[in-house]
């Protein structure tokens, strides 16, 4: 045996070996210990002559699922080798042969990925200057490709990683590109399984494509045709089982979508947040109210790769007004989508044979709901639920097929039998009632040879000599000749007929016949199922998309959400927005809205300073997140809004050090923004946060006023730039495109108040020692910072501070009043005011303005 297990060891070298053995996979030598080190398993070994003991641990098989989803997380490839013979009925060696391959790309166990999120395959070649990217979900069916030039692979090829994050990749032909990727994938992507594909030249991988996608949609991808051919021929051979769920092929078409990079989808938290990666406190957790599994992988990616043409946005727009609409429709359509399970994953699972009762159940569910749904869509008027609905067929032929055939509640196991239907099947039926009715059977049989014969006669069983009847010597009347003797006792003679050794066969093998019968039957219909994949999965994607309407449209009720208008201005105009996300998780306050006007004509470039803390950065990301939401199709937090869609977001909010790479904060800084600066368009959104706080203050001033200039001159893009360099506020004065804004704060002594709404104007103040003391900072380090902060300005240590922007609120030079004060007056209601009130306000305003103007 274990020689057996050397030779097919050697077919899968880079795998750990399942090795069935009766009711066990069974591992040895390093598979072993990898196994038991993994997967906590007791490790034991087994004599191979001369004292010597392999290593060994084994599952049960019957939860070896559980084990082999645990290993593929870890990244490990796991081969399954089966007994392709009947123990029983073999002497020796039992043959054995491996079935399949379970990698991290190609799982389709219940439960092994996450229902709400794709799992990816890619496959990446190169050709000449080119480099070909697919990416498959074979538990969808999906299929996607670019091409990007060698030299773009950290703008494009990683970008791409980055956004579908495949947890497996293959590579032909990237000798001198590998390196890069490699690298990329340990910082980035650590439990990405990597495997080289040995491409045959003699292969033509195009045709491979073309006899799953057709010659139409293969000669579009032509480039990455070879490519896509490698992906599907690799996945075909590692699960060893039909691949033809796998027919929809797409384009990531950067013309068709709003083009937002790793980094931005990164600081805007649209998917995943900064913290752990998860999806707590993202746009998508807001945003995410789908029934259905299919729909909020849907949404994932909508997200990720919003419109920019604006008859799509549209399109979407109305679909989602109607549900928000129609409140009686949005809780049918909930109702209804409620009962639908995932079955986009489910016909994968009939596909590549692995399918349980328990999913044939699922689909029948999901089936029955689609009249339906399709009703409810039927009674819709916007274009696109009306088109979404022609998609959706209701497969009745399927419905009804599984109605017949499969029990309301079936076996977990199709092994264990208990589940096809009684009355599908007339062989399985008489089968059930001899192992369920033999005594009954037998009496009748009895009582049916006595009529015939006129004998009094008796059935008997014995284990030498099986069933038989009994007829005395007493007997006198003659014996039928298909009577046949099977023993002769002292008073009488025992005899069988055809009729009752037929039912002794049946009897004693109906188990196991009734068990064998019933996995041929659910074989063949999973068989029946396969040959409507095509047309299920389109209604599927076509139900997806429907979810993702509704949620949309659940949100914008649930949350007061509003519809977006739409330009073609290039401008952004949105009154009293509000960041989705953070509203979401505040407590004890409301959230403060703010308005934004960003326009080409006066408003390309806004400066926007205060100290940290007050807001900045939530209100750039809340104005991109706005614009991205609004392109999705979804409405939006705010009192008002008209937007352009703008082709992409770029981002430059917060760094750290990337110690992988040995990039320095400043380093990956300045990279991001070579990398903004290079790629804007004059219809981009950029937001861009502190830039050159990572170096010397002259340096890094110098830069930021160097990258508005550049933007201003070159990209002409809808730029938010937030800085605490308020000497750069001087800009707005040499340029009717760059506007000044900053955020309101109320200063009261050495103490401050964040009022977070953004006015115009330019703080002439960093208010960093304010912000150190509502850190917590000891008084005697902030009184000691004070000191030095006076001595280096006297110095002319730091930079003068440029004159503030004009603003109308501010007061003259020569005002009776410090600023603390006016604001004070301005905002106190004096009409409500007692005069006992009055008199101890005007002398708290004495006391205040004496010591702004060092009069104590």
């Amino acid at each position: 045996m274990l020689k057996q297990y050397l030779e097919v060891k050697a077919q899968c070298p880079d795998k750990i070996l399942f090795f069935r053995l009766g009711d066990f996979y069974e591992m040895f030598n390093d598979d072993a210990l990898t196994a038991s080190r993994e997967l906590d398993l007791t490790l034991t070994g087994r004599g191979v002559g001369n004292k010597e003991r392999v290593p060994m641990c084994g599952v049960p098989f019957h939860s070896a699922d559980t084990y082999i989803e645990r290993l593929v997380h870890k990244g490990y490839k796991v081969a399954i080798c089966e007994q392709m013979e009947d123990p029983k009925t073999v002497k020796g060696i039992v043959k054995r042969k491996i079935i399949k391959v379970i990698t991290p790309g190609t799982i389709t166990l219940e439960n092994a990925v996450a229902s709400k999120k794709n799992n990816y395959i890619s496959c990446v070649c190169a050709r000449d200057t080119s480099i070909a990217v697919a990416l498959m979900d074979v538990t969808t069916g999906e299929c996607l490709w670019s091409l990007c030039n060698a030299g773009a692979m950290d703008d494009v090829l990683f970008d791409i990683f980055s956004v579908y994050e495949p947890s497996e990749l293959i590579y032909a032909h990237m000798d001198e590109y590998m390196d890069a990727v490699q690298a990329y994938l340990r910082s980035r992507l650590a439990q990405c399984a990597v495997t080289p594909f040995a491409a045959d030249d003699a292969a033509d991988y195009e045709a491979v494509a073309v006899r799953y996608f057709g010659a139409e949609a293969v000669e579009e991808a032509k480039g990455a045709a070879a490519c896509i051919g490698m992906l599907l021929t690799y996945v075909g051979e590692v699960m060893q089982s039909d691949i033809g769920h796998i027919n929809s092929l797409e384009r990531i078409d950067n013309e068709r979508r709003l083009v937002i990079d790793a980094a931005s989808l990164r600081h805007l938290e649209i998917t995943q947040n900064v913290r752990d990666g998860g999806r707590k406190g993202t746009l998508l957790s807001i945003l995410d109210k789908t029934k259905t599994a299919m729909g909020g992988r849907l949404l994932r990616k909508w997200l990720e790769a919003p419109l920019v043409h604006m008859a799509d946005i549209t399109m979407r727009q109305d679909a989602v007004e109607e549900i928000l609409s129609h409140e009686i429709m949005r809780q049918d359509l909930a109702d209804t989508m409620d009962r639908i399970y995932d079955f986009e994953r489910i016909l994968t699972r009939i596909e590549t044979g692995t399918a349980s009762p328990k999913d044939l159940v699922a689909l029948r569910e999901s089936l029955a709901a689609i009249p339906q749904l399709r009703h409810i869509l039927e009674q819709a008027g916007s274009e696109l639920l009306q088109r979404l609905c022609g998609r959706i067929q209701t497969h009745d032929d399927m419905y009804d097929l599984l109605c017949r055939s499969i029990k309301d509640d079936p076996g977990l196991v199709i092994r264990n039998g208990g589940v096809i239907r009684d009355g599908y099947s007339a062989e399985l039926d008489e089968i059930r009632s001899i192992a369920a009715n033999s005594k009954a059977y037998l009496k009748e049989l009895e009582e049916q040879e006595k009529e015939k014969t006129g004998i009094k006669m008796k059935i008997g069983y014995t284990k030498v000599f099986g069933y038989y009847f009994e007829i005395s010597h007493a007997n006198t009347k003659p014996i039928p000749d298909y009577y046949v003797r099977k023993q002769t006792l002292v008073n009488a003679e025992r005899y069988i007929t055809p009729a009752l050794k037929e039912f002794e066969v049946k009897v004693l093998t109906s188990q196991e016949r009734m068990l064998e019968l019933e996995y041929q039957l659910f074989g063949q219909l999973r068989r029946d199922i396969q040959g409507h994949i095509r047309e299920m999965q389109q209604t599927a994607r076509a139900i997806a998309r429907v979810d993702c309407l509704y949620s949309l449209a659940c949100a914008a009720h649930d949350n007061h959400y509003i519809r977006p208008g739409l330009n073609t201005k290039q401008a952004v105009q949105i009154k009293d927005g509000r960041h989705p996300i953070i509203e979401k998780f505040l407590k004890d306050e409301l959230f403060v809205p703010n308005d934004v006007t960003l326009n080409h004509s006066s408003h390309e470039i806004l400066v926007i300073t205060g100290p940290n803390m007050a807001g900045k950065s939530t209100y750039m990301r809340q104005v991109a997140v706005l614009v991205l939401m609004a392109q999705t199709g979804s409405f939006i937090p705010a009192r008002e809004a008209s937007i352009c869609p703008v082709d992409r977001i770029f981002t430059r909010i917060g760094a750290s050090d990337d110690i992988l790479s040995g990039q320095s904060t400043f380093m990956v800084e300045m990279k991001e923004v070579s990398y903004i600066l290079s790629h804007a368009t004059e219809r981009s959104l950029l937001v861009l946060d502190e830039i050159g706080r990572g170096t010397s203050t002259f340096d890094g001033m110098s830069i930021a006023r160097a990258v508005i200039e550049y933007c201003l001159k070159h990209i002409h893009a809808l730029t938010l730039f937030a800085t605490h360099y308020h000497e750069l506020t001087d800009m707005a004065d040499t340029s009717e495109k760059i506007k000044n804004y900053t955020v309101a704060v109320k200063e009261r002594g050495k103490n401050i108040k964040f009022l977070r709404r953004i006015i115009p104007g330019g703080a002439d103040r960093s208010y960093g020692l304010h912000v150190a003391r509502l850190a917590g900072l000891p008084e005697s380090l902030l009184k000691r910072a004070d000191v030095i902060l006076s001595e280096l300005e006297s110095q002319g240590a730091v930079a003068t501070p440029a004159p503030a922007a004009k603003k109308e609120s501010r007061p003259p030079a020569d005002s009776l009043f410090t600023d603390p004060v006016l604001e004070r007056l301005l905002s106190v209601d004096v009409s409500s005011m007692t005069p006992i009130e009055a008199i101890s306000f005007l002398y708290s305003l004495q006391k205040e303005a004496k010591e702004g103007s060092g009069m104590n």
